[in-house]
C-alpha cells in the first residue's frame, strides 16, 4: 500500500501520518520497541504495520474483519480480534494462530475495539452488525488462554482504557452515547457497577475509540462528529479538538515519549459530496500532545 510521508504538523496542529483511504480504519497501537503504529480496517480485513520514519506502510491480510490489536513479548506477533475469534499473528509470515473463540454460534457478531489491561489479560467488545441488535459483549481472553464474557448489552462495545492508576477501567457503548467506567480490580480482573462517566447526546457525533492520557484525562473519537473531546476523570468535558475528517474512529498515543496522538479515521458510508468536503476521510492523523499518553502492555504478561 502507498502512502504520502508523514506530514509534521505544529504544535497543536493535526498533520496526515497515512493518507490511504481506509474504509474503516480502526484500532492504533503504538510499539515503542520497533517504532512502528499498528492499525486496522476492518471491514478490509488489513493490519497495517508502519515504523515512524516510514513512508509506507506494510499491509497484512487476514482474511476476515479484523477489530483490534494487542502487543505481545516478540514485537513481529499481535494478538488480533479476528470475527473468527482470538489469533496470534505473526507479522513476518502473515500466519494466525487461533487462540479462542468467544461467540462461535454468533455469526452475526464480530469484535470491535479492544485492549491489553497491566495483567496482560486482552479486554475486546463485540457488536452484532447482521441486523443490529443489543446484545454486544465485553469478553476479557487470559495469558493462560482461558476467557470469560465480563459484561454485555452493549450496543456497541466500544473503546477500552484504563485509568492511570488502574482503579477505573472504560468503554464506550456507542449505540447509547455513553462513556461508562467500571471500577476495577487489577488482580484479578473483576469489575464492579457500570457507571456512566458520559452522557455524549448533547455532543456532535457518536462517541467511538478512546484512549487515556498520564494525566487521567478521557480522549474519545467522536464518529460523524469531527473532533476529539478531553474528558476530565469526573466526566466533564475540558477541551475539543476539530478534525479534517469526518468519522474518526480511535486513538493512540506513540512517538518520542508519547506525546504523539495517532488518530485513525474510516471513509466507509460518506456519500461522494461528504467526501468532497472531507477528502482525507480514511487517513490516518497525528497531532502533537501537550500531556503524554500510557504505554500500551503486552498480552500475556505476567
Amino acid at each position: 500500500m502507498s502512502t504520502t510521508p508523514a506530514d509534521s504538523p505544529a504544535p497543536g496542529a493535526v498533520g496526515v501520518f497515512s493518507a490511504g483511504r481506509h474504509r474503516l480504519g480502526e484500532g492504533p497501537l503504538w510499539d515503542p520497541r520497533t517504532r512502528t503504529l499498528h492499525w486496522v480496517d476492518i471491514v478490509a480485513g488489513e493490519v497495517l504495520s508502519r515504523p515512524e520514519d516510514a513512508d509506507a506502510a506494510r499491509v497484512t491480510g487476514v482474511g476476515t474483519d479484523v477489530g483490534c490489536l494487542g502487543l505481545t513479548a516478540d514485537p513481529q506477533v499481535l494478538v488480533a480480534a479476528l470475527r473468527t475469534g482470538w489469533h496470534l499473528l505473526d507479522l513476518r509470515t502473515g500466519a494466525l494462530r487461533l487462540l479462542a473463540d468467544p461467540e462461535p454460534g454468533r455469526p452475526s457478531s464480530r469484535f470491535n475495539d479492544g485492549a491489553v489491561d497491566a495483567a496482560g489479560r486482552f479486554w475486546s467488545g463485540t457488536l452484532e452488525d447482521d441486523p443490529p441488535g443489543p446484545d454486544g459483549r465485553l469478553h476479557v481472553l487470559g495469558g493462560d488462554g482461558s476467557y470469560r464474557t465480563a459484561a454485555g448489552g452493549f450496543r456497541c462495545a466500544n473503546g477500552i482504557d484504563w485509568s492511570p492508576d488502574g482503579r477505573w477501567m472504560y468503554v464506550v457503548d456507542s449505540g447509547r452515547d455513553r462513556v461508562h467506567r467500571y471500577a476495577f480490580d487489577a488482580a484479578t480482573g473483576a469489575l464492579g457497577a457500570r457507571e456512566v462517566l458520559a452522557d455524549t447526546t448533547a455532543l456532535d457525533g457518536i462517541p467511538d475509540g478512546l484512549r487515556v492520557d498520564a494525566a487521567g484525562d478521557v480522549w474519545c473519537a467522536f464518529w460523524d462528529g469531527a473532533h476529539l473531546t478531553r474528558f476530565a476523570p469526573d466526566g466533564t468535558v475540558r477541551e475539543r479538538v476539530e478534525l479534517p475528517v469526518l468519522r474518526p474512529t480511535s486513538i493512540a498515543f506513540g512517538g518520542p515519549d508519547l506525546r504523539t496522538m495517532f488518530v485513525t479515521s474510516a471513509a466507509r458510508g460518506l456519500t461522494a459530496e461528504q467526501l468532497t468536503r472531507w477528502p482525507l476521510s480514511g487517513a490516518l492523523l497525528r497531532r502533537d500532545a501537550a500531556v503524554p499518553g500510557l504505554p500500551a502492555h503486552h498480552f500475556g504478561a505476567a
